[in-house]
């Protein structure tokens, strides 16, 4: 038994090490890109970016339909329906990118003008490989094939820094910046699909089933929507200050509180790769051994506000010199909200997990409810505080809101949650099937 323990120890601290890695090189990737484009773009024209890729990425979640967290959930707990579940979540997924295309194609044509027209067009584009690439990750992680995973994060993080910063140092523009990283992205998901179809070959005699397979995809929508919609509402009341930001405060002001929110997304890596590897943990657990994932639960909440208390106290404390010597002297304006935000980090942390937890035993519908009360709260918030404070006033908003959030995770994880689901058995085969095979 303790040579068992020991041998889960050692392949958690490998999965752990795994994801640490390609996650911090990926992370560390994009802030090199981002603190590259605002050096060179300048702090307006870096608001510009910021605002198109926030666009982007907003719409992009459309596409998720929470099938990334479900995938993952799914596999997790029945590998034996690995073809199926992989074959649906894509189909799905696929059908979502209809909608999103047209709806960055009358953004690009009708919201905006001049060089951000091209922007949201070729982010558009980065936006929803990236979505897919992401996707690959999550049946990767439902089979707890790490090192795969881990080689994909690193593919993307290598095509996005060469890419993002030949673009920068060739063309200079906001253009070009966009059009690599949209390059990149398309590589990533190549390479991606490669590892996929290693895993799940397409064989043409078994797609008239994966169609038919409805049960399945009303089975995954029913579960992964409110995942999803909890997702999308999540991120816009992360990301409302944004749009808020711009219209009081013009595009500078913008580019300040973007600088500062690249520092506080760049600390988020750490609570992202604890549950990136604990999450199939406690989805399993959840139907096999309950007591377990409570004891987890508890372990991980510990270690996520340890962490986060390390994270705030660095950000809070060495604002000043991490502004000046990453962004430059001119983007002094970003140290407040720096600090500011530096104090919600604990909070983000630990919400972070709970709301895992939450998902893990299927209380996905909860999280909505969460979620869409935190956006109203934080939209007050920043109607509230930024027009007197710009960007400190809309780090503020983040903060409080992140606080309601814990308040809300501790009392519904103080319940008891509903037993797990399990996925609908594939269908007999018809005779009208075994006449075509």
């Amino acid at each position: 038994m303790a040579s068992g323990l020991g041998s889960e120890l050692r392949d958690a601290f490998r999965n752990l090490s795994l994801k640490g890695a390609s996650l911090g090189l990926e992370r560390g990737c994009r802030l090199l890109v981002g603190v590259a484009a605002a050096r060179v773009l300048g702090q307006a024209t870096f608001g510009r970016f910021v605002f198109a890729s926030t666009v982007t990425a907003l719409l992009a979640l459309g596409t998720d339909l929470g099938l990334g967290v479900w995938t993952t959930r799914a596999l997790a707990r029945s590998r034996g329906d690995g073809d199926r579940v992989v074959r649906v979540g894509l189909a799905l997924r696929g059908l979502a990118s209809l909608p999103y295309g047209l709806a960055i194609a009358g953004i690009a044509w009708v919201g905006v003008r001049g060089e951000e027209r091209l922007a949201i067009a070729l982010l558009g584009v980065a936006a929803l490989v990236n979505a897919f690439v992401d996707h690959v990750g999550a049946v990767l992680r439902g089979y707890e094939r790490f090192p795969d995973e881990a080689r994909l994060n690193a593919s993307r993080a290598f095509l996005t820094a060469v890419a993002g910063l030949v673009a920068l140092t060739a063309g200079r523009s906001l253009a070009a910046l966009c059009a690599a990283l949209a390059a990149a992205g398309l590589g990533a998901l190549l390479y991606g699909l490669s590892k996929l179809f290693r895993l799940h070959p397409l064989r043409t005699e078994s797609m008239p089933g994966a169609r038919a397979d409805r049960a399945m995809a009303r089975s995954a929508l029913a579960q992964s929507l409110p995942i999803w919609v909890a997702g999308l509402v999540s991120m816009l009341y992360f990301k409302v200050d944004t749009l808020f930001l711009r219209s009081m405060s013009g595009d500078a002001e913008l580019g300040a509180y973007g600088a500062a929110f690249k520092l506080f997304e760049g600390a988020m890596i750490v609570p992202a790769i604890l549950l990136a590897v604990a999450f199939p943990k406690l989805a399993r657990a959840h139907t096999d051994d309950p007591p377990a994932q409570g004891r987890l639960e508890r372990h991980l909440s510990v270690v996520l506000l340890v962490l986060g208390l390390v994270a705030g106290g660095t950000c809070f404390f060495g604002a000043t010199p991490l502004i000046h010597l990453i962004f430059g002297a001119t983007f002094g304006r970003a140290v407040d909200s720096v600090r500011v935000l530096a104090l919600g980090l604990p909070l983000l942390y630990v919400n972070f997990g709970m709301t895992h937890f939450l998902v893990a035993r299927d209380l996905g519908r909860v999280t909505l409810w969460l979620a869409l009360m935190m956006l109203a709260l934080n939209v007050g918030l920043d109607l509230a505080l930024i027009p007197g404070k710009s960007g400190p006033g809309a780090a503020w908003a983040t903060v409080l809101s992140e606080a309601a959030l814990t308040a809300g995770c501790i009392v519904r994880l103080r319940m008891r949650g509903p037993p797990a689901r399990a996925l609908p058995s594939a269908p007999r085969e018809s005779r009208r099937d075994r006449r075509a095979a």
